[in-house]
C-alpha cells in the first residue's frame, strides 16, 4: 500500500506545481492587463503620447482648482439664472481673458512632438472658429462649452469630416428611423425624420449602411441641436449632477481616478449614457479638454 500513497502524494504535488505554473502564466498576466488596461489601451491608441496623459494618470486636478472661492459668486449666479441670454454681437465684449490661443499654442509647441503639431493647430483653429457658439449654448443650456467643443473636435476631426463639411453636422446626430422600417424591406428617405432645425438627412455608414444623419443650414443650428439633445432625459441628468468648477465622485474610473473635475464626469456620463460606442470615448474627450485647456473657456462663459 505504500507505493500507492507515494503515487497520490506525487499527483498532488504535481497538481500544486501545475496550479502555480498556471497562476504565473495566466492569472498574473490577466491581473496585470486588467490593472493597467487604461495605460495599455492609451499606448495602443496613441493617447499616452499626448502631453497631459501622465499628469492625468498621476494627479487629476487641472481645471477644478481655478474655480475655488474666486468663482463661487459667479457660479451661484450662473446656475440661478435660468433665462440668461447673451446677444452674439455683444458677446465678445466681455471678460474673455482666461483662454488665450497664443499661450496654449506656445505650451503645446514645447511639449508636443513634431508629428502632433499640425493636428494641434487644426484643433486650435476649430476652437477659435466655434467657441462663440459653444459659449452661447452654455449660457442658454448650462452645458459646459468645453464638452461641446471637445465633442465637436472628436466627432468631426476638427471640422474636416464629410458630415461637417457637407452637412454642417458637428456632433454625429442621426435622423430618427421609423420604428420597424427594416421589416418591410424598404429603406428610403421616407423612413427617416429630422429635427426641425435640420433641413435634410444624408446617408453615411455608421452602425449600419443605411444610417442617415441630420443636415443643417449652418454650423450654428448644429450647436443648438446638440444642446437640445443633451438636455433631454437620456443625458439631461448630468446638468443636475455636474456643475462647473466642482470635483465629483464617479462610479466608473477614468485614468485610474474616481474623483474628477466636472468635465471629466461629463465625459464619462456621455459614454455611459450611450452617446458613442467607442471604448475610449470618455478618455479622448477628457484628453482634448485637458490638452487644449478648454475648461478655461467654461470659466470665461460663467464670468461674463
Amino acid at each position: 500500500m505504500q507505493p500507492q500513497t507515494d503515487q497520490n502524494g506525487g499527483c498532488l504535488e504535481a497538481f500544486g506545481r501545475g496550479s502555480l505554473f498556471a497562476l504565473l502564466l495566466i492569472v498574473l498576466p490577466l491581473f496585470l492587463v486588467l490593472r493597467y488596461r487604461t495605460e495599455i489601451e492609451a499606448r495602443l491608441s496613441g493617447l499616452s503620447e499626448m502631453p497631459v496623459f501622465q499628469q492625468l494618470t498621476d494627479e487629476f486636478k487641472t481645471g477644478a482648482d481655478l474655480a475655488g472661492s474666486t468663482f463661487a459668486a459667479e457660479l451661484r449666479k450662473f446656475y440661478a439664472d435660468s433665462t440668461l441670454r447673451v446677444p452674439s454681437e455683444l458677446y465678445r465684449k466681455g471678460k474673455a481673458t482666461y483662454w488665450q490661443r497664443e499661450q496654449v499654442e506656445a505650451q503645446l509647441r514645447a511639449k508636443l512632438g513634431r508629428r502632433f503639431q499640425a493636428n494641434a493647430l487644426r484643433y486650435l483653429d476649430y476652437v477659435e472658429r466655434y467657441r462663440e457658439f459653444a459659449e452661447l449654448e452654455m449660457q442658454r443650456s448650462k452645458i459646459p462649452a468645453s464638452i461641446t467643443l471637445a465633442q465637436g473636435i472628436l466627432e468631426t476631426n476638427a471640422g474636416q469630416s464629410i458630415l461637417a463639411t457637407q452637412g454642417n453636422n458637428h456632433f454625429g446626430i442621426k435622423c430618427r428611423a421609423r420604428p420597424g422600417f427594416r421589416r418591410d424591406g424598404v429603406i428610403d428617405d421616407r423612413d427617416f425624420t429630422a429635427h426641425s432645425l435640420a433641413v435634410d438627412c444624408m446617408q453615411m455608414h455608421d452602425d449600419y449602411a443605411w444610417d442617415r444623419f441630420e443636415v443643417y443650414p449652418s454650423a450654428r443650428e448644429s450647436f443648438r441641436r446638440h444642446s437640445l439633445l443633451l438636455q433631454d432625459r437620456r443625458y439631461g441628468w448630468m446638468l443636475r449632477e455636474y456643475e462647473v468648477g466642482n470635483i465629483y465622485q464617479i462610479k466608473k474610473t477614468i485614468f485610474g481616478h474616481d474623483q474628477v473635475p466636472y468635465y471629466a464626469a461629463w465625459c464619462v456620463g456621455l459614454k455611459q449614457s450611450g452617446y458613442a460606442t467607442a471604448r475610449l470615448y470618455a478618455e479622448k474627450l477628457t484628453m482634448i479638454i485637458e490638452t487644449y485647456q478648454l475648461w478655461k473657456i467654461d470659466y470665461e462663459a460663467v464670468s461674463r
